[in-house]
């Protein structure tokens, strides 16, 4: 229970009347008592007259702070409510720009002047300005403004060290361009700016907009401020989440699944009645003997480009794996023909870049069992090995 809540039923039961009526009472029997002196009489009606309005002043004083103490104990209430869910949404967004934008949403229902927002990330060395979420506002006709953090109040208030909140109750006692620009119809007025920073590294900028100036105060600003570290502690584990998952789930070298991922993808795989689904193996032709005579770092060359081909041939929904050193597999839907022409077209694509090079591939319906299609596409890789070898040896004989 807290203070606040346990004073509560002495303002309900009245105990504050208690102390006004208590010395009244005893001040009426003592002005019973001495109503014989004029003079002392007078006297006694002038101090229970100063007591009644003192009494009365410091109620209403008290009832004021208790209300304003109330209320920022709702509001440190629902500002611990909020960083405790921005910690948790990392986890339930599916990306990146998913989290700002529901950040964004956060903070703009937290700050109650707050009518539009925005957050500016900052890209490259040029510290180009990138809008990655948007409230109140159009994110694409924000995404095509072309500036720089220079050019922003932020960074020339701050002198360029962008270490704080700043906050401009009157865009038109400024010039700065994004401030008075007009956004939804709406020309904003105040603007609380808060840099979002990532391991000592200007992340971006979260931007509060009001039509109305004087719209935001130092607690506001202090919102703000909590909030930006709270996010950038947020992003800072989702990125670090993301990266392990990457290094766990895909081959550092193709960028593509690898075999244990595209397993537990591939058992999860829908299958549908309208579309065939299809699995792909494809094993390069002597990638030891092009490693032994070329290097290993123009047979890494083979693999990535190859990787490569494949994801710009085959639609993104296909699950693309590096099995192993030279082993490629795909699962997609779509119909042997369509699935061969794209297929003959990685082959023509890939002839040009690596000449001399070539892979031989295996096509096999796929029916949910990820190891039974892996056998047979398999068996039908090495059924091609051997056919091949046996064919060359013919050449060779006399």
């Amino acid at each position: 229970m807290t203070p606040l809540s346990s004073f509560r039923p002495l303002v309900k039961t009245g105990f504050l009347w208690w102390l006004l009526v208590v010395p009244l009472l005893l001040f009426s029997l003592l002005f019973w008592a001495f109503s014989s002196g004029q003079h002392l009489s007078w006297l006694l009606v002038g101090v229970c007259t100063v007591f009644i309005l003192a009494t009365t002043l410091g109620y209403f004083l008290y009832q004021g702070q208790f209300n304003r103490l109330q209320q920022q104990l709702q509001q440190l209430q629902e500002l611990n409510d909020a960083t405790s869910e921005l910690l948790a949404l990392p986890a339930q967004c599916d990306s990146e720009s998913a989290f700002l934008q529901a950040f964004l949403n956060k903070a703009v229902a937290l700050v109650e002047g707050a009518e539009l927002g925005s957050i500016i990330l900052i890209q490259g060395h040029e510290r180009k300005l990138h809008f990655a979420a948007a409230y109140g506002q159009q994110l694409k006709t924000l995404q095509q403004l072309n500036m720089q953090l220079p050019q922003t109040f932020q960074y020339r208030l701050t002198g360029g060290r962008c270490d704080r909140v700043i906050t401009i109750n009157d865009t038109d006692d400024t010039d700065d361009q994004i401030a008075r620009q007009l956004f939804g119809g709406q020309h904003i007025r105040a603007t609380l700016s808060s840099p979002i920073y990532i391991e000592g590294k200007l992340y971006g900028l979260l931007n509060l907009d009001s039509s109305a100036p004087d719209s935001f105060n130092a607690y506001d600003a202090s919102v703000i401020e909590l909030l930006s570290k709270e996010a950038a502690n947020a992003i800072a584990l989702y990125q670090k989440s993301q990266q392990i998952h990457q290094l766990t789930s895909y081959d550092l070298l193709t960028k593509l699944m690898n075999r244990n991922y595209f397993e537990q993808q591939a058992a999860q795989w829908p299958l549908r009645q309208q579309l065939s689904s299809y699995l792909l193996l494809l094993d390069i032709d002597d990638l030891k003997r092009i490693n032994e005579q070329h290097g290993h770092d123009h047979g890494d060359e083979v693999l990535r480009q190859l990787a490569q081909l494949l994801q710009q041939q085959w639609p993104a929904t296909a699950l693309m794996s590096r099995l192993n050193g030279d082993k490629f597999a795909l699962l997609c839907y779509g119909e042997p023909a369509q699935l061969t022409s794209w297929l003959q077209q990685v082959r023509s694509d890939f002839a040009m870049q690596q000449p001399g090079v070539y892979f031989s591939s295996a096509l096999v319906p796929f029916n949910g069992n990820v190891a039974e299609s892996l056998d047979l596409a398999t068996q039908a890789l090495d059924h091609q090995h051997n056919n091949h070898g046996q064919t060359s040896a013919e050449k060779q004989a006399p």
